[in-house]
């Protein structure tokens, strides 16, 4: 349970944040570019904004949209890095604040006529300023994506169980979930031949792990999140969704129903994968998050009795996002001394470790971090 506080210096810190980053926020936007990303890009930037605005002029409609995009993308960088009860510490962003923390805009596309502007964008967030705000109210957050995951969904709609099969219900409602900006990465599916014998709708109504791993291997994929849902008519004349899941890799699993919106079966769909998506993204930030206000070294023992696990543990340490650097102070048999700088809090780190398969462990007077078994 974290303490939180109320800021009092808030005003102020937005105001020195806003002054050493006062270029506006106009003044960056540019077209999409091919430069390279660095991962912690990816995870600050948030992809296809779609913007549609009307007004007196195109000039007018252009400015109502770069503001309401900006509006919306911070809303999606909240919800893709932090957790939702700490988003509750966070107050409400005056524009200028908000965009003390983007460091610019890339249009993907645009179209405009006299009255009208149509674009898709990305909006990017600096990372450092965003870090500094959160910590500021005391909010830890992520600083590294999950790994990728398939998605399997078998939908039974009266007699028919579909998986496999193309069904315009099932897309439409697809096309308006945000797999895009997500802490892990959603794929589906080829729907080649060789999946569809590896993989039956029964299967994934039984939530059969493994066929489903096998799956996701012919797709370069270590996990996979298997959904069961059917339309379900109730006595008094309602239909509701029910549905289960499972992630293989988490273990995260659970079961609801929703109730049909405007009696649209896609709009019940849509909630339940952003249901579903939110509990398996807020399981995996759990094991990410960061409270950037803190730091730490540590020194720790590592077994090194052949080369070959001792180079294992430092490939997987590098891959650690809390760790910022490490010091190998001693190389010996049986064992072997590193010394950690991390960021966050001493239990977030050993959360991050076990997270990449390091199990961090007391020993003795200090601590022992060796590969899980």
């Amino acid at each position: 349970m974290h303490t939180r506080r109320k800021n009092v210096y808030a005003a102020e810190f937005f105001a020195a944040l806003f002054c050493c980053f006062a270029l506006s926020v106009f003044s960056s936007i540019n077209p999409a570019s091919a430069q390279p990303e660095t991962p912690l890009d990816q995870l600050f930037t948030i992809r296809a904004i779609v913007v549609d605005e009307t007004a007196r002029s195109s000039s007018r409609a252009r400015q109502i949209a770069l503001l309401k995009a900006e509006e919306e993308a911070y809303g999606k960088l909240l919800r893709k890095i932090t957790q939702l009860e700490d988003r509750a510490f966070l107050p409400a962003l005056s524009v200028q604040e908000r965009q003390a923390l983007i460091s610019g805009l890339e249009i993907v596309e645009e179209q405009t006529s006299s009255r009208r502007y149509v674009a898709t964008m990305n909006v990017r967030f600096e990372p450092s300023r965003v870090s500094a705000f959160l910590a500021n109210y005391s909010v830890p957050h992520v600083l590294g994506t999950g790994r990728p995951i398939l998605v399997l969904h078998a939908h039974k709609r009266g007699l028919t169980t579909l998986l496999w099969q193309h069904d315009e219900i099932i897309n439409q409602a697809r096309n308006q979930v945000d797999w895009v900006n997500r802490i892990r990465g959603y794929q589906f599916a080829r729907g080649e031949i060789s999946e569809r014998l590896a993989l039956s709708a029964s299967e994934v109504n039984e939530l059969q792990t493994d066929p489903a791993l096998s799956v996701g291997a012919a797709n370069g994929l270590e996990s996979a999140v298997l959904i069961s849902s059917r339309v379900s008519h109730k006595t008094d004349g309602s239909r509701h969704l029910e549905f289960r899941y499972i992630a293989t890799d988490s273990g995260v699993a659970g079961e609801d129903s929703v109730l049909f919106s405007g009696g649209q079966e896609s709009a019940a769909l849509v909630a339940m994968y952003d249901q579903i998506l939110e509990v398996i993204d807020g399981a995996w930030r759990e094991r990410l998050l960061v409270d950037t206000g803190s730091q730490g070294e540590l020194e720790v023992l590592v077994p090194s009795t052949d080369l070959e696990s001792f180079a294992e543990v430092e490939s997987r340490l590098a891959k650690v996002t809390l760790v910022q650097s490490y010091t190998i102070g001693m190389i010996g048999l049986p064992i072997s001394q590193i010394r950690l700088n991390y960021t966050g809090r001493a239990d977030q780190l050993g959360l991050a470790l076990r997270f990449e398969g390091l199990d961090l462990k007391p020993y003795g007077a200090g601590f022992i971090m060796e590969l899980r078994q």
